[in-house]
């Protein structure tokens, strides 16, 4: 098992610019293909009521799964619509892919979706792609790479490093709707002002963008297609990436599920999280 710790993972990635290209292409597509297919998408069910699938999710996943197996054929594919998604552990380069993060958002056509691919490289995020398709815009980046967005038909541009989060600071904080469920009492805290976003890679874009202090993720047991990506690009823009409580975030080689609560946010949102968050009353 690997872990994630601090504001960053050293080593270069291991992806060419042709790399990026071919992947941020493939992600652009993935995204037409979304937007083509919303209008009277079929809906499904997967392991209940809370948890559904389109058709959309399906037709993305065949595409990006044959075209990542093709271009890397070496390395290890796992999407989420796989029937059998969970890695096996012996390879270093795993990609993980998530048709469409927010399938809720899509559904509703609220636009807070998009398509996620990363690449785990000895269990650690190295890149990550994450693109919006009702927003036209692609972030991508990785630890010593840097993190960058790309609206469509401009060129790229690289977020600068966002200030540290003083620990008596007022912070916005980014709350899945599970969690703003489970636990409502985040939002009561004087420091505190929730801020409600769809997908967990526009989650993180947002705090690069300025437009939230963190996002924060208490339930627990994340699947690893969810949070490679965005954790790569965040490590990229140097932003802050752990749990609430213990060192590290832990990728297991041989599962999906995160089993730690996930910080993602400024420097300085991990000690404000664990002053405020893990030690309030519930």
């Amino acid at each position: 098992m690997a872990t994630i710790s601090g504001k960053r993972v050293t080593g270069q990635p291991s992806v060419s610019a042709e790399d990026i290209a071919f992947v941020s292409k493939l992600c652009r597509q993935a995204g037409a293909t979304a937007l083509a297919m919303r209008e009277g998408v079929d809906i499904r069910e997967k392991s209940g009521p809370s948890d559904r699938v389109t058709a959309a999710d399906c037709a993305i996943s065949s595409v990006l799964v044959k075209e990542l197996s093709a271009r890397f054929p070496d390395d290890e594919i796992v999407s989420e619509e796989d029937e059998h998604h969970s890695p096996h552990g012996r390879d270093e380069r795993v990609w993980l892919i998530d048709p469409i993060d927010g399938t809720d958002n899509y559904i509703c056509n609220d636009g807070q979706y998009s398509v996620m691919i990363g690449l785990l490289v000895d269990g650690k995020p190295n890149f990550g792609w994450v693109y919006a398709p009702a927003w036209k815009k692609l972030y991508f980046g990785g630890p010593d790479f840097g993190a960058f967005y790309e609206n469509d038909g401009e060129e790229s541009q690289k977020f600068g490093l966002v200030d540290e989060l003083k620990i008596d600071s007022q912070a916005r904080v980014i709350m899945g709707g599970r969690d703003r469920k489970s636990h409502p009492w985040v939002a009561e805290l004087p420091l505190a002002t929730v801020v409600k976003m769809g997908s967990i890679g526009l989650k993180v874009a947002k705090v690069l963008e300025g437009e939230a202090d963190f996002y924060i993720h208490l339930a627990g047991r994340l699947k690893t297609w969810d949070t490679a990506g965005p954790i790569a690009i965040a490590l990229g823009g140097q932003l802050e990436v752990g749990p609430i409580d213990g060192e590290s975030i832990v990728f297991p080689k041989d599962s999906v599920l995160l089993e730690s609560s996930v910080i993602i946010g400024r420097p300085g949102c991990l000690s404000w999280s664990r002053a405020y968050i893990a030690k309030a009353p519930q």
